[in-house]
């Protein structure tokens, strides 16, 4: 029987590790989280939009069926829903990140450029 992950498992492991990147690297890093998060966002709102189960027959037991389905879906802690909003904002996160570092690189290069010219290198 597979275990199970939960989002508080997941937001656990990214907490507690570390990703070195190279600064040529962070342009295709950045491009590859934007195309993930357009493809997640289209997800996201289709699941919100067209997902959602009505009761198809009108009966008691698809009246049950369909509110056990959209609960799980949309509106339990482990929601299907829930997983895909998690992995959004780690995205979104990961992305600022890397502006960041991004940042962080350029500062230092600027000023090892400043301290080689003021050297006369």
């Amino acid at each position: 029987m597979p275990s199970e992950v939960s989002g508080a498992d997941v937001e656990a492991f990214l907490t507690t590790h570390t990703l070195t990147v190279e600064p040529g690297a962070i342009p295709s890093l950045r491009s590859a989280f934007a195309s993930a998060l357009t493809k997640l966002d289209k997800q996201i709102e289709l699941a919100v939009t067209e997902v959602r189960v009505r009761p198809w027959a009108g009966d008691g037991v698809s009246v049950e069926a369909a509110e056990k389905f959209n609960e799980r879906a949309f509106e339990s802690g482990d929601s299907a829903l829930g997983a895909l909003t998690s992995y959004q904002r780690q995205l979104k996160s990961a992305m600022d990140a890397l502006d960041l570092v991004e940042q962080q690189y350029r500062a230092m290069d600027d000023d090892a450029t400043g301290l080689m010219k003021q050297s006369g290198c």
